[in-house]
């Protein structure tokens, strides 16, 4: 039987690089991702042993994850970021490269998204199923993926709406 450490450096291990993508995604600051990162791991530290092994080690912590971005997000309710404005002061040598600016366009739209549409596209870009994300999230699959859809509508209009008006630039 694995003790409280072993399982943690598993966990740790396993799950250090999506927990800070989805951290970063919502911040778009690395340190800010990087204080993140270290909330939910001692978050995951201090209720391990609370475990009740209902569901996988997985679902816990993007549960986990999620809302320790989700308290940050309200936290910062009062002080919103601006997406616009960050990707506008992106050096011009990274823009140069049209796969570059379609990424930074695509986070740009996804930026603009409420608080939980951003959460699944999030999950969604890093793989997780929709399954998982309705678990994740106390919502059933089919009402995932109708969110989805939506969500990659909107996705489409605002990434539409931005080559229109990048036209004329």
């Amino acid at each position: 039987m694995e003790n409280r450490q072993e399982v943690f450096d598993r966990i740790f291990n396993q799950y250090k690089n999506w927990i800070y993508r989805l951290c970063y995604n919502y911040t778009r600051s690395e340190t800010q991702a990087e204080d993140l990162v270290q909330e939910c791991f001692s978050k995951i530290w201090l209720n391990l042993p609370d475990f009740e092994n209902r569901s996988e080690y997985s679902t816990w912590i993007y549960r986990v994850a999620v809302n320790t971005c989700l308290m940050q997000l309200r936290k910062e309710k009062n002080n919103p970021v601006e997406y616009r404005e960050e990707l506008k002061d992106a050096a011009p040598e990274e823009q140069e490269n049209e796969k570059e600016q379609a990424v930074m366009n695509l986070y740009q739209a996804i930026g603009e998204l409420n608080d939980i549409d951003r959460l699944i596209i999030s999950m969604v870009l890093e793989d997780v199923s929709q399954k998982q994300i309705g678990e994740v999230l106390g919502i059933t699959e089919n009402n995932v993926n109708v969110k989805v859809y939506r969500i990659k509508k909107q996705l489409k209009e605002l990434l539409s709406k931005k080559n229109e008006y990048g036209k004329g630039i």
